[in-house]
């Protein structure tokens, strides 16, 4: 869960946001259900609500205003994590998607270090 936060961090995000704790949470989430397609309205938003006991709605507000602070701070990076030039802000689905897909990849890739 660290290293959800770290990267958070990195885009520009802090944990003043509520939508931090959301997001890291989704990334969480996403990552441990990779086998399985999760819907973010139908799946996320409900338990993420219910746990930091909020509603669904605030939890997706949230989120897009941790996307639109990670956006306007450091879109280099997030370019970087999507591994192309985003064209346009990415919604809550692909913004966890990303995020998730990325710390895969990370922790793949450090698992094959130590095998070697």
């Amino acid at each position: 869960m660290r290293e959800v936060y770290h990267l958070i961090r990195r885009l520009g995000a802090t944990s003043k946001y509520k939508g931090y704790y959301f997001v890291a949470e989704a990334v969480r989430i996403s990552m441990e259900a990779q086998e399985r397609p999760i819907k973010i309205t139908k799946d996320i938003y409900p338990f993420l609500a219910k746990k930091f006991k909020s509603t669904p709605m605030n939890v997706e507000h949230d989120i897009r205003t941790v996307i639109n602070v990670c956006w306007m701070a450091n879109k280099k990076k997030m370019d970087e994590i999507a591994g192309y030039s985003l064209s346009y802000k990415p919604t809550n689905s692909e913004f966890v998607d990303m995020l998730a897909y990325y710390l895969s990849q990370a922790e793949e890739l450090e698992q094959q270090k130590k095998r070697a």
